[in-house]
């Protein structure tokens, strides 16, 4: 049975419980008060004829004496001590059929008589003194009954609109109830066919439990979406940033091949890159990893190194690897800094294989101070890029023209993921460009980087 369809109907079955009760209830309170009433009446009146009637009228037995006490549709009796009827008056037909119960007792009967329901009232008389006799009032109660017949109609017909209107008011309750619950469920159908990432639309104004879940379940969905998110982020960094050292090996590996056991230097140089290159590898494997599992990456350690050999010997791998002349300029000999060396080193990767895709002739790199800050720049004479696109080139995926993903393999992370690297190292990186003049690429370090 379906949640809406267990709220109208419970909702209704309960209201129909205490209606019944209500009911019930009522009926009783009102005959229990009319019975009261009809008992206080019927007493009244024989005090009347006790105080009002001598004593030798009553039992002479003349019925006119006691005609004006006598109740409409019922009946006075007069009875002597041993039990004789001495008067009577009888204002309804049958009632002269009602059996006698006590001479000497005070209270009140309830009986049946001829089909009909009597309340009778015997007190003796008098009250005090010597006992002559019993005084005995007795009345019909098809009113009373008539009266409670129609106060049980008036109830039942009126429990009936109720429930009917529960019945509705249980429909509409519940589908105000269940509507952020079935816009939900129709939601997260959504989701599970289209694969995209959707929320709940909330009103402003509800503060009710069910605004707490919908927001609750928009939160859990943002969460969803940002961790896939970062999951097709994690496959697109590792496929960029583990391409660059898989190439080098790989370039290094066929260079052993051909040369390396001939020539001793070739040997010692591809058996360091391939090791240096391996290591780098690894390391990236580890942070692209830490990244995925979402736990915080132990801080890089910084560390002292001379900037120029440095820059050389990324430059060689390229060399070697693409068989392209990379040239190294500086306005000092040496330059040492203390910086996160493996970040520096994947920053200057990305970038001259940048260079060394969208350009033929040799890459510059040329390291300068200005304004005490280090400048890194690396300049390539290749296509360039047009000015409408300079402001968006470091924003993810994007690429200047997308037939260069096809010649080139690129997709759009490299200069982001650079960017990104520069920043925690307390830098900036900044580019300038021309079409069919070259681009430069400047990575501007901080001072308090130099010693």
């Amino acid at each position: 049975m379906k949640i809406r369809t267990k709220i109208q109907w419970y909702s209704s079955l309960f209201l129909t419980i205490m209606l019944i009760l209500l009911s019930v209830f009522v009926l009783s309170a009102f005959l229990w008060i009319s019975i009261e009433r009809e008992q206080d009446m019927l007493e009244n009146q024989a005090q009347l004829i006790e105080e009002n009637v001598q004593e030798k009228d009553l039992l002479a037995g003349d019925s006119k004496v006691i005609e004006p006490y006598t109740p409409d549709d019922g009946m006075v009796r007069i009875f002597q001590s041993n039990g004789s009827l001495v008067n009577r008056f009888v204002d309804e037909d049958g009632l002269e059929e009602l059996g006698v119960k006590s001479f000497t007792d005070k209270g009140y009967t309830f009986a049946k008589v001829d089909g009909e329901y009597v309340l009778t009232y015997r007190a003796p008389y008098p009250e005090k003194g010597t006992l002559i006799g019993m005084i005995e009032v007795t009345q019909t109660q098809d009113a009373l009954f008539e009266q409670l017949s129609l106060l049980a109609l008036v109830l039942i017909g009126s429990s009936l609109f109720v429930i009917l209107l529960s019945v509705i008011a249980g429909k509409w309750l519940a589908n105000l109830i269940l509507k952020p619950i079935s816009i939900m469920s129709r939601t997260m159908s959504d989701i599970e066919e289209s694969g995209d990432f959707k929320e709940i639309p909330l009103p402003e104004k509800s503060k009710d439990e069910l605004q707490v879940m919908g927001v609750a379940f928009n939160r859990m969905i943002g969460r969803l979406e940002r961790n896939f998110d970062q999951q097709q982020q994690f496959l697109s960094d590792a496929s960029h940033e583990l391409k660059t050292p898989i190439t080098v090996i790989e370039s290094y590996a066929s260079l052993l091949k051909r040369w390396g056991l001939k020539d001793e230097a070739i040997l010692e140089e591809g058996i360091e890159a391939i090791h240096h290159e391996a290591l780098r590898m690894k390391q990236l494997t580890g942070h692209l990893l830490k990244a995925a599992s979402q736990a915080e990456s132990p801080a890089d350690v910084s560390e002292e190194f001379e900037l120029i050999s440095f820059c050389e010997q990324i430059a060689q791998t390229f060399r070697r690897t693409t068989e392209r002349e990379v040239n190294i300029t500086s306005d000092r000999p040496t330059i040492h800094v203390e910086t996160v060396s493996s970040q520096l080193e994947q920053v200057l990767v990305i970038l001259l294989d940048n260079a060394m895709k969208y350009s033929d002739s040799a890459i510059h790199i040329f390291i300068h101070e200005k304004d005490s800050r280090l400048l890194i720049d690396v300049q390539d004479q290749g296509v360039g890029i047009s000015e409408e696109h300079l402001p968006h080139v470091f924003e993810r995926f994007y690429r200047v023209d997308s037939s260069r993903t096809r010649k080139t393999g690129g997709n759009g992370l490299g200069l982001s993921i650079a960017r990104s690297l520069v920043e925690s190292l307390g830098g900036q990186l900044d580019i300038q460009s021309e079409l069919k003049t070259g681009t430069t690429v400047t990575i501007n370090l901080s001072h308090q980087i130099l010693i």
